[in-house]
C-alpha cells in the first residue's frame, strides 16, 4: 500500500502511467537488443524514480541474470522466476553451510574423543584404582585430577613403588584444604 505522504511529487515526478510506461519501453528496448545481440544478456536495467526533469529514469538498478534469457512477455513471471533461480541458489549455498558446520561438529567431537588430557585422566583413575583404593578414595582422587592436573603427571613420573604413598598424601592435602575452606 502506498500512502500520499509517499508518493513522488514536484516537477520531474514520475507517477504511475509514467513508471508502467517506462518499464514497457525498457522491456522492449532490452527484447530487441537481446535479439540483434543473439547472445545471452548479463544485466538488465529498470527504471527507478527521477531526480531531475529531463530524464525519468536517470536512477538504474541492475539485476544480474544467470545466463537466460526473458522466454516470457509477462515481467511479472520474468521476475518470478528470476527470484525463484536466487532461492535455489540460496538452498543450496544453506545446505553446504550446513554440511560444513556438520564437519566441524564431528571434528570437535573427534578432538574432545582424542583430547589427551581426558586420556591422561583416564589413564591415571586406572592407576588409582589399580592401587587399590576404596571407590569414595578414587572419586577424591579424580576431583583433584580435573583441579590439578599436574597431579596426573607427576603421579607417571614417580616410580610405581611411591605412587601408592603419592596418592595418599594427595588425599591427605585435599582434606586439609577442604577442612580450612569449611572453617572460614
Amino acid at each position: 500500500m502506498v500512502y500520499s505522504k509517499d508518493m513522488a511529487t514536484g516537477e520531474g515526478a514520475e507517477d504511475m502511467t509514467d513508471a508502467v510506461q517506462n518499464l514497457e519501453e525498457e522491456l522492449v528496448r532490452v527484447n530487441a537488443n537481446d535479439e540483434e545481440d543473439g547472445e545471452d544478456m548479463t544485466s538488465v536495467e529498470t527504471p527507478r524514480r527521477s531526480v531531475d526533469s529531463t530524464s525519468s529514469s536517470s536512477k538504474k538498478r541492475k539485476k544480474e541474470w544467470k545466463g537466460k534469457k526473458t522466454s516470457s512477455s509477462d515481467p511479472l513471471l520474468d521476475v518470478f522466476n528470476e527470484v525463484s533461480g536466487d532461492l535455489k541458489v540460496a538452498t543450496m549455498s544453506i545446505g553446504k553451510m550446513a554440511q560444513a558446520m556438520d564437519r566441524e561438529a564431528s571434528n570437535q567431537e573427534k578432538a574432545r574423543d582424542e583430547d589427551p588430557q581426558q586420556k591422561l585422566r583416564e589413564k591415571a583413575i586406572n592407576e588409582v584404582r589399580r592401587l587399590e583404593f576404596t571407590g569414595s578414595e578414587v572419586i577424591k582422587a579424580a576431583g583433584v585430577f580435573v583441579r590439578m592436573p599436574d597431579q596426573m603427571g607427576m603421579l607417571f613420573a614417580l616410580p610405581e613403588p611411591l605412587r601408592r604413598e603419592y596418592i595418599v598424601d594427595m588425599l591427605r592435602d585435599e582434606a586439609a584444604r577442604r577442612e580450612r575452606e569449611r572453617s572460614k
